[in-house]
Parts: structure tokens; sequence; C-alpha cells
């Protein structure tokens, strides 16, 4: 079993981190499943948080911890062994050319703690969390 491998880093203006990792294997013969992964860790911090959520910060990080991962995964199936490293190059090209604007945004890291506190809040009180 394949573990992840950290593709690269891009800082991002906003003081978070984009990174992307591969989390490819193997499937049949010389064929894989590509998987890259990207992701942005978001601390839960005075700085991140939207500002009708500061005054409750020790509810929200209760809730949701110290800090959150936001990730996407692009998945292609039954590659060919010698076209993973180029798939994975033009997965990550898209993704920078496509979303990277979006999480770039300053209004990104309060945007998805607001989305995420909002939808723990929606949970009947039975589920475990």
């Amino acid at each position: 079993m394949n573990s992840e491998k950290l593709l690269s880093r891009h800082p991002l203006n906003n003081g978070l981190d984009l990174e992307f990792w591969d989390l490819s294997r193997p499937v049949a013969g010389d064929r894989w499943q590509v998987v890259m992964e990207a992701r942005v860790l978001v601390p839960i911090n005075e700085a991140t948080l939207p500002a009708e959520l500061r005054p409750r910060i020790d509810v929200v990080t209760k809730a949701l911890g110290r800090e959150m991962v936001f990730s996407r995964q692009e998945v292609r199936n039954f590659i060919a062994a010698d076209e993973v490293a180029g798939l994975l190059k033009e997965m990550t090209a898209r993704f920078l050319s496509t979303v990277a604007t979006y999480l770039d945004r300053p209004g990104f890291a309060p945007g998805f703690i607001r989305k995420t506190f909002a939808a723990h809040q929606e949970k009947p009180r039975w589920y475990k969390s």
C-alpha cells in the first residue's frame, strides 16, 4: 500500500498554504488509481474567525478544534503507470488555475469557518461528532 506524498506547497496571499498530495495507488497490473488531493490547513484563531464569531471563540474551538482542513480530491481510474506523473502535474495545474484564486481570497478562512460551524450547529443533538 502506498502512502501519501507531498507534491508541492504554495503560499497564498491570505497567509495560508495550499498543499498538493499524491494519494495514488496501483490497482491491477500496470494500472493505477491516480488521486491528487489539495489541502489548506485553516487555523481557528482571532485572525481567521469571522467577526460575528470572535466573541464565541471558545465555543467554536470546542466544536471544531484549533484547526480545520479544507480538502478536495481529483480521482482518475485505470491509468497506465507511465502516465501517472504527467496526470498529477496536469491535475495540479488545473486546480491552481481554477480553484486557487478562491482559496487565495482574504475571506476564505472566515467563510470556511462560518460555514463549517453553522453545519456543526445544525447537527441533531444525538449525532456524535
